[in-house]
């Protein structure tokens, strides 16, 4: 039981505006679609979109026949040369046949990136945006991983073109990328460092590099969007603080490793008999160290319950990230069926969720729901035959020339060897890109047959409070008002009279 008002919480502004207490969490690719997040914020929150992939998004919906209107936001985009090339080359009328493969762009390069390569991921991370931003005035951001870097400057980009509001960056310490997103911003070329596997210190640096006039003719400055790292401790908080160029960052998401999609390695490095993370109590932030520090922050990973949110406020947090209860909605990018399937799953106690260790090529440590019929489960994913087509979660290195070249740790095991990779790296990796890209309803159509879904979920997913195994389905606004089911004690000035609490719907 709930008592009968509860703590308020801090106020802090966003482009004058005051920040709400939910962040919908960035999540997959295209589940935090711009639906989601366009639905989250008409409700007086913040919606977030994912970044990862969109430009793989944009292409598959124009061979689908251009369902979400993509082609129509584009008509104000700043390059019409760049949209009359990506019409002819993907877009199909009425839709591909179900059975035909989808085209491929070309896998994006670590040493000298193509500059049509840039312009994909700008132009579909505009899109994005904009229908997320489509009919209102509330704020929307977008959510990278850090660990993507060479996808990560031509999204900022799109992003800032499309009036996005904040950006929210995890998966990594993203010190350079807030830097980057200011010079963006302000029409200057800007680089990330890349790491390099097997390279010598002699060998370096390597720096992925974008400039915006190149990528887009005529690019004029713009406002940049604020700035949000996650991060899993009060020390990279810190670490951040001092290194971050100064208003680089507005704030912070601070994630439990209890949160779905990747997570934050455990600080002892411990792993259990199967090579999954084992954590202790030197993975939990000192919230209250953070809050000293003064910057506006947002608690994530275990905190989806009513609950959670006063004890966010009561340790001075703006409020909470939710991301598995959103994933579950009728506004997020998972196909009604799916979501179906999963919430009678859950609700029938027949899913669980697995924090593994390998399952990523990353390397970060990454929540699995085990589920039947998808490749959560081990034994179908082992008998999945290999392929990397995508690449987005490859890792640089250099060939016996000396070149970068990149490698994944779920590609076949061959191939991967033969790049100089270990055998042993290979082992129960999966393919996050066709896997995520399955999810969503856009999988491919392989030799052998459509990729399967594989599906992530924070811990708490299991006890969804939501839905049923009857009534399968439930919306943002339900999860609006299920958070947002206490009242909230009155602010109380410093002579100790009452004064209005701030308004949060």
């Amino acid at each position: 039981m709930l008592p009968s008002a509860s703590p308020a919480p801090p106020v802090f502004t966003l482009a004058g505006r005051p920040l709400p207490p939910i962040v919908q969490g960035g999540m997959g690719i295209a589940v935090s679609g711009w639906r989601l997040a366009r639905a989250v914020s008409m409700l007086g929150h913040i919606g977030i979109v994912s970044g990862t992939a969109i430009d793989m998004v944009l292409v598959r919906e124009l061979q689908n026949g251009d369902p979400n209107g993509r082609l129509r936001v584009l008509e104000d985009y700043p390059d019409q040369a760049y949209v009359s090339w990506l019409r002819d080359t993907f877009y199909v009328e009425g839709g591909k046949a179900a059975d035909a493969p989808y085209k491929l762009l070309p896998i994006h390069k670590f040493g000298n990136p193509t500059v049509r390569s840039q312009q994909a991921l700008a132009a579909a991370m505009y899109t994005e945006v904009r229908l997320a931003k489509e009919g209102h005035n509330g704020l929307v951001g977008i959510n990278l991983l850090a660990k993507v870097k060479r996808h990560t400057l031509a999204a900022l980009l799109g992003a800032i073109l499309a009036d996005a509001d904040l950006v929210v960056m995890g998966a990594g310490i993203p010190i350079e990328e807030a830097e980057a997103l200011q010079k963006l911003a302000a029409g200057e070329a800007a680089r990330l460092r890349l790491d390099v596997d097997g390279a010598a210190a002699t060998d370096g640096p390597f720096y992925y590099t974008l400039d915006p006039s190149a990528v887009v003719p005529g690019y004029t400055p713009h406002p940049a969007p604020a700035f949000f790292p996650i991060v899993s401790s009060d020390a990279l908080a810190n670490i951040l603080e001092k290194k971050i160029v100064p208003g680089g960052f507005a704030g912070f998401i601070v994630e439990h490793h209890t949160a779905g999609g990747h997570n934050a390695p455990p600080r002892n490095k411990g792993v259990d008999e199967n090579q999954n993370p084992v954590y202790d109590r030197r993975d939990e932030a000192n919230l209250a160290k953070i809050a000293a520090m003064g910057y506006p922050f947002y608690v994530a990973g275990g905190y989806g319950s009513p609950e959670a949110l006063r004890r966010a406020w009561a340790v001075g947090a703006v409020g909470v990230q939710i991301g598995s209860l959103f994933s579950l909605c009728d506004e997020s990018g998972y196909p009604d069926n799916y979501k179906q399937h999963l919430i009678r799953e859950i609700h029938l106690g027949r899913a669980k969720i697995r924090t593994d260790g390998r399952a990523s090529p990353t390397g970060f440590p990454f929540k699995v729901v085990e589920v039947a019929g998808t490749l959560g489960l081990p034994e179908l994913q082992r008998k999945r035959t290999r392929i990397c087509d995508l690449g987005y979660l490859q890792n640089a290195y250099l060939d016996g020339k000396g070149k970068l070249q990149g490698r994944c740790a779920s590609e076949p095991v061959d191939d991967y060897v033969r790049k100089g990779g270990r055998a042993e790296d290979t082992d129960r990796r999966a393919c996050l890109c066709n896997g995520l890209a399955a999810n969503i309803g856009l999988g491919q159509q392989q030799k052998w047959g459509e990729e399967q879904t594989f599906f992530t979920g924070g811990d708490d997913l299991v006890n969804l409070p939501l839905g049923s195994a009857e009534t399968p389905h439930y919306s943002a606004a339900d999860v609006i008002d299920y958070l947002m089911a206490a009242p909230v004690a009155p602010v109380v000035s410093g002579d100790g009279a009452a004064v209005a609490a701030p308004e949060l719907a």
